[in-house]
Order: structure tokens, then C-alpha cells, then sequence
């Protein structure tokens, strides 16, 4: 003990890291520019909360490991437990996604829950303090030795600039990280930084759902998700998803791909659902009641600042979005700032929070895992031509790949339990291309072209599968 740390951001990624940290630490103290509200309350450093978020099951058991009885805690305030398999209606690429359970099920709620849990598990934690209204204006660096020693801060409600005093200061202020520029002020060459654009946009509105009497009896779902058609005009790349949260509430947004951005008017919101490729979710929010405007967001490039090349500075580390950010249509943010709070706990732990070597050593720590997500998140990206970044090499043949491996999970349950895997971050993206599996995407792939030369093909009606099938 007797360290002093100063974690930089309050969101999801400062909490576990400051968790992590407080093992270890005599002292821990998560800088906020923000007002922190005391529930799950939206704010305004957090724009993308607004949206759509997705709990992976590899970020619900990291959560659970930094702070148990999160998962608790946010179903005795609402969070709904469902089966994407079976309790959401899924248009895919050519068909709607037959009514079958997955093994996994996934836990559905509103980001602002999240933090909300997470924050007050903290908090249990008396070595930790939130200072909330503070904001950072740059890192100090010892004048004779290459260590960070504290950082520059100033509050919001008034008063001059001071220096907070920090053996380690831990970045988690999320992708809009200014870092690098305090670094390059200090004299310091900052991480290089790898970017890839799809040039995605989200439109999001909230509804009230409607009380069950008023439910269809055809609605046997509690959720919705329409893929956009790939093969349509490049005018048309729009995906839609009702996603069910707690309050009985409905996140609904329109997701659009390659420059296809959403309407962000009321009107415009409208008027989109009505032409995704079902009306499904037009006819629910018919019934439903809006609670919200349109939120709408456009920052979503993916984003790597490469630490793990860097020559790491003695006494400050990045995690998070501060490290690599992915496009959120993924919906990997939470659980790549799990993982990262997960290793900075484990290496704190193994060589103390004083060490020097420790930010190298957490940055080559991190890069495994955000290598992984990087590939899935920028590969997917890539499938568009429009999208600006290094392209990797045989993308093409990877890509046609994937659609028959994905068009095959909707029959192979070996296939899909595996895709499923891989995108909760519970396996490596390796797992696609066992053997095993590709053995079977390959006699999938030949089954429905024979089918295919029996009968002509159709295209997915816009209704799905009223009945488990």
C-alpha cells in the first residue's frame, strides 16, 4: 500500500479501473469533468449512452469478477435477462434468423444502469473518491526523471488551476482523450494512432412500451433487429433495433452504414422506420409512447493509439476507449473497458502500482485482447469500399467466407453456438476458421446451392416466424 493513483474519467472504464486499482492503492481518486448523478441518470459527457447498447456475456462476467453483485444490482433495478434466440425477432442478410434458443443469454439495460451499478459498488471502497466537476488540463512531469508525477487540474464551479500529486495516473477519459497533446507538451512524442472509417451514424429515440393488453397477439418478441440488406443500393445500408430495458422502456435506432446517415427530426425518424426492410418496429412504436427526442451520434471510427510501441512514460498508463476504440454498432466498448480494468488488476497485483516497467507492462497486457476485437470490429467495417483505413490482405475471400458461416449458423447449431461465442468475446476470432467449422460452413454452402438450383430463391418476407421452431 501506501501508493496514491488518479484515475482520469468516470465512465465505465475509470470505475474498473479504479477498482482494480484500489486493491493496491493506499489512495484512489477518479477525476469526472461531469456532475455524477447518484442513479442511472443520462449526462452529458457520455453522448453515446443515449443510444443502443449491447452487454456481452465476456463483459457480464468481467463485471461481475471487478464488482460483485453487479449483476444483481441491475436486475433488482430492471435490467431484463432474455434470449436473443428466442425473445428477438432477427432479420439476417437472407432470411429471418430461425426461433431457436442460444446457450447464452444476455443480460438487456440502459447504459446509464450500468455505470449507475458500477459507481455505487465502488464507492464501497473507502480509499476511493469521485470528484466530480474537475477537469484535467494537463499531465506534470518530474523535472529530472521521465515519470509522470500528478496532473493539472481545475474545477468547473470556479478557482484557479492546481496540481494533484499521483504515483500512477491512469487515462480512461474514453476516445476523445486529449493525452497525446499533453504528452507532445511535455516534450514527449505521443503513441501513433491507427484509424478505420465506415462513416456510420445513429438516430436513437426512447419510447414508453405499450402495456401488454394492447400487445398484438402476434407479437411473441421482446426485441427486434433488422440487418441491413448488403445486397440493396448503398442508399439503402439502414439497420434497425428495439432493444427492451428496464422501466419497461424501448431503445429503438436506426443505424446507418457507408455515409448513410439517419435522420436525426422526428419526423425524418418516422419516416425511416417505415422503410427499413420490415415494418415491424414502424407498427410496435405506433403503439408505444415517445419519451425522448432523437439523439443522434456520428462518432464511431474505430481508433488504436498504439501504447504497446510506445516508449512508455514511468507513472501513467491508458485504458479503454483512451487506448482503442471500436465503432459502437459493435457494441464492444464495455466489455474491451472490463477486460482492460481485469489485466490492469492482475498486473498491479503481480508487480505493484510503483513499478516503472508497469505501464509497458499493462500496455503489452492489453494488446492481445484489443488486437482481437479490432480485427472483428474493422473487418466487419471493411466490407464497405467507401471505408477509409488500411485494408488488410485477402479481405475479399474472408468476407465471403463469413456471410456463408453466418448463413449456416441460422441451421447449424455447432456454427452458431461458436459465432455466438466469438461475439461475446469469449473465444478468439481463430474459432471461425477451425477446422471443424469450416468443414461445416463448407458442406452448408454446398447443400443450399443445390437447394438453390432446385428452387428459385426469395428474399425474406417482412414478417418473422410467429412460433419456436
Amino acid at each position: 500500500m501506501g501508493a496514491n493513483a488518479v484515475v482520469l474519467g468516470g465512465s465505465l472504464a475509470g470505475l474498473c479501473a479504479a477498482r482494480a486499482l484500489a486493491e493496491r492503492c493506499e489512495r484512489v481518486t477518479v477525476i469526472e469533468r461531469d456532475e455524477l448523478p447518484a442513479g442511472p441518470v443520462d449526462r452529458a459527457g457520455l453522448p453515446q449512452g443515449r443510444h443502443i447498447h449491447a452487454m456481452l456475456e465476456r463483459g457480464r462476467q468481467e463485471l461481475e469478477r471487478l464488482f460483485p453483485g453487479f449483476d444483481a444490482y441491475v436486475k433488482m433495478h430492471g435490467a431484463l435477462e432474455l434470449n436473443f434466440g428466442t425473445d428477438f425477432a432477427v432479420l439476417r442478410q437472407t432470411r429471418w434468423q430461425p426461433r431457436r434458443p442460444y446457450r447464452l443469454r444476455g443480460l438487456f439495460l440502459s447504459r446509464p444502469l450500468v455505470d449507475a451499478a458500477a459507481r455505487m459498488l465502488l464507492t464501497t471502497h473507502e480509499n476511493v473518491t469521485l470528484r466530480p466537476r474537475t477537469e484535467v488540463t494537463g499531465l506534470v512531469l518530474h523535472p529530472e526523471q521521465r515519470r509522470i508525477t500528478g496532473v493539472r487540474v481545475r474545477a468547473r464551479d470556479g478557482g484557479g488551476e492546481t496540481t494533484l500529486a499521483a504515483d500512477l495516473v491512469v487515462d480512461a477519459s474514453g476516445r476523445g482523450s486529449r493525452a497525446p497533446e499533453w504528452l507532445a507538451a511535455l516534450g514527449i512524442t505521443p503513441p501513433e494512432e491507427s484509424g478505420v472509417d465506415s462513416f456510420c451514424g445513429y438516430s436513437t429515440r426512447w419510447y414508453e412500451a405499450p402495456p401488454a393488453e394492447r400487445w398484438p397477439r402476434s407479437w411473441w418478441w421482446k426485441g427486434v433487429w433488422l440487418d441491413p440488406d448488403l445486397s440493396g443500393p448503398s442508399s439503402e445500408l439502414t439497420a434497425g433495433v428495439l432493444s427492451p430495458c428496464e422501466g419497461n422502456r424501448w431503445i429503438v435506432t436506426i443505424g446507418g452504414i457507408a455515409g448513410n446517415y439517419p435522420p436525426t427530426d422526428e419526423a425524418g425518424f418516422t419516416a425511416t422506420l417505415a422503410r427499413l426492410r420490415s415494418p415491424i418496429i414502424a407498427e410496435a412504436v405506433a403503439l408505444a409512447t415517445p419519451i425522448s427526442p432523437v439523439y443522434s451520434s456520428r462518432m464511431m471510427a474505430n481508433r488504436f493509439r498504439h501504447y504497446e510501441r510506445w516508449n512508455a512514460v514511468a507513472g501513467f498508463l491508458a485504458v479503454g476507449d483512451a487506448v482503442c476504440a471500436f465503432n459502437p454498432i459493435y457494441g464492444q466498448g464495455m466489455t474491451a473497458a472490463a477486460v482492460c480494468g481485469r489485466l490492469l488488476r492482475e498486473q498491479v497485483a503481480a508487480h505493484g502500482p510503483l513499478a516503472a516497467d508497469l505501464p509497458a507492462r499493462v500496455f503489452a497486457a492489453q494488446v492481445g485482447f484489443l488486437k482481437q476485437v479490432w480485427d472483428l470490429a474493422t473487418g466487419a467495417d471493411f466490407r464497405f469500399d467507401t471505408t477509409e483505413g488500411k485494408r488488410p490482405p485477402l479481405l475479399k475471400p474472408i468476407n465471403r467466407y463469413m456471410d456463408a458461416l453466418f448463413e449456416a449458423s441460422n441451421d447449424d447449431l455447432v456454427i452458431r453456438d461458436v459465432a455466438a461465442n466469438v461475439m461475446h468475446l469469449l473465444q478468439p476470432p481463430t474459432a471461425f476458421f477451425a477446422p471443424g467449422i469450416a468443414l461445416r460452413v463448407a458442406r452448408h454452402a454446398l447443400a443450399e446451392r443445390i437447394r438453390a438450383m432446385l428452387r428459385p430463391s426469395e428474399r425474406p418476407g417482412p414478417w418473422p416466424v410467429l412460433a419456436p421452431s
